[in-house]
């Protein structure tokens, strides 16, 4: 994983990470942590901007594995993928021969979660 600081990555959103900082050490970590990322509405843009299929993110049903985990003294860090769909939506039209059908999707993001606070940056990672 990237080992420069990504707590100091400027954001548009300010995320707090308190659960998943808590539940660091316990069996459902992941789980723990794809429910705070859901909850807090971190996870629309690494998604939306990750699609390789379609063109609009679906985020009701996402699926975390975490890949790998490392720590610091000064902070907690994930690398996790996500599997989630997208669509290609057509007009919507009540002829539109155009199927509204989900396309699988994967990213891999690196998530940092400063220990004195919380703090937490989201990366997305190249494949």
């Amino acid at each position: 994983m990237p080992q420069n600081d990504p707590i100091s990555t400027p954001s548009a959103m300010t995320l707090t990470l308190p659960a998943a900082q808590d539940a660091w050490t316990q069996p459902d970590f992941g789980a723990v942590l794809l429910t705070e990322l859901q909850r807090a509405g971190a996870l629309i843009g690494p998604l939306q901007h990750g699609i390789r299929r379609g063109s609009h993110a679906l985020t009701d049903d996402v699926s975390l594995m975490v890949l790998q985990r490392s720590e610091s003294a000064d902070d907690l860090r994930v690398k996790a993928g996500l599997s989630y769909f997208s669509i290609i939506p057509g007009c919507a039209c009540e002829a539109d021969p155009t199927p509204m059908s989900e396309l699988p999707e994967y990213v891999e993001l690196c998530i940092a979660i400063r220990r004195a606070d919380s703090a937490a940056t989201l990366e997305l990672l190249d494949d």
